[in-house]
């Protein structure tokens, strides 16, 4: 009898492993009777939501009989003129991950085109590509785990199609000064969509020579910019990113998204948090204090800690670190394991409160003083 379940799926979805999000505390407590966990795995904001954010969402349902408008033009007209565009500049995607998506769908050619970017970047930039049937090419990085410009221009060919270019990077935390993202432009051929993933953009401010691509688009006009309300916004849950780009990549993008992609309430709580600079900037205190706090406490450990311009520090455990995220768990304090990145010995921590993070630092000092 022929299983009609053989070929079902085309090799490159039948090979495709799907990404994997970080353990949610319901999970861990299901799994392991688990109470009182903390999540340090997804890059979530400890400080909570934009207080304005869910006043307008919660004013939002009221009118959720109705569909959204499909083309987000309160929110694109707040994202304009937060980001010195015309509106016609911006696409409103589900998180910045539907952009991504969208940037290969609608710009590659399976089979033909085919898409670069450095190792130990985002996951999801190989997984789309996969998905799309689209070649990719990783190409390898400095020992420092920063971003070797000379191996990155040298794989673009006449095939690229796409570059993507996380700043900065996650899972690393390291991000490209101007001068090197300029080094990089210069050398693009002008037929390449650079794509530059800025979720972690508000918290790099003030890094040493961080600077947006935005300022960049004059010099390369295909490159698309994409930022997130997840992180520092604190609004992850409600799935609202968007892109900056030239109009006529925004326009071919937008042939292709779906009309309702992002909710009203979603598109009302990103158009408030917008301007909840008061949020804003508490949440990058707490993040500079907690990166201070563990970076001190790390430092006392037999660990090596990536330096990081985001809200994450990766840290290098000099073995494998399955078993210790595995006794991390049984403790209570979940963090991120990196093997299918190709970071078998590294873990990704969040920085959380001042609270959390002490109970990472004391789980994890008392896990390696027992030679785990």
């Amino acid at each position: 009898m022929i299983d009609p379940f053989t070929g079902l799926a085309p090799a490159n979805i039948e090979a495709l492993v799907p990404y994997e999000p970080g353990k949610p505390v319901e999970e861990l407590e299901r799994e392991l009777g688990v109470h009182d966990a903390i999540k340090l795995a997804s890059n979530e904001n400890p400080v909570g939501p934009s207080p304005l954010g869910v006043a307008a969402a919660q004013a939002a349902l009221a009118g959720v009989n109705r569909y959204p408008d499909g083309a987000s033009f309160r929110l694109r007209a707040a994202l304009a003129e937060h980001v010195g565009v015309p509106a016609n500049h911006i696409i409103v995607g589900s998180g910045s991950s539907e952009l991504i998506d969208l940037a290969v769908r609608v710009f590659c050619r399976a089979g033909e085109d085919e898409v670069v970017t450095h190792r130990y970047a985002f996951l999801s930039y190989k997984l789309v590509s996969q998905a799309h049937a689209v070649a990719f090419r990783e190409v390898d990085v400095a020992p420092d785990l920063s971003v070797d410009v000379e191996a990155l221009c040298a794989a673009i060919g006449p095939r690229t199609k796409v570059v993507f270019l996380p700043n900065p990077n996650n899972p690393t935390g390291r991000h490209l000064d101007r001068a090197v993202l300029g080094r990089i432009i210069d050398r693009l051929p002008p037929r390449v969509l650079l794509v530059v993933d800025e979720a972690y953009f508000e918290y790099a401010e003030g890094a040493p020579g961080y600077e947006s691509a935005l300022g960049f688009r004059e010099r390369h006009p295909l490159l698309l910019c994409l930022r997130t309300f997840s992180k520092i916004y604190g609004l992850a849950a409600l799935r609202v990113g968007y892109g900056v780009a030239d109009p006529r990549v925004v326009g071919y993008m937008n042939r292709v998204r779906p009309v309702f992609n992002v909710s009203t309430v979603g598109q009302e709580a990103a158009r408030a948090a917008l301007a909840d600079t008061a949020h804003v900037e508490r949440s990058r205190r707490v993040n500079a204090e907690g990166l201070e706090q563990l970076r001190a406490g790390l430092a006392a450990l037999p660990v090596r800690v990536i330096p990081t311009a985001a809200n994450f520090i990766l840290v290098d455990l000099g073995r494998d670190a399955e078993p210790i995220y595995q006794r991390l768990l049984r403790t209570g304090v979940i963090v991120r394991p990196l093997r299918p990145q190709g970071l078998a010995e590294h873990v990704r921590v969040t920085v959380g409160t001042r609270a959390e993070n002490e109970r990472l630092l004391a789980a994890l000092t008392e896990i390696l003083g027992a030679g785990a």
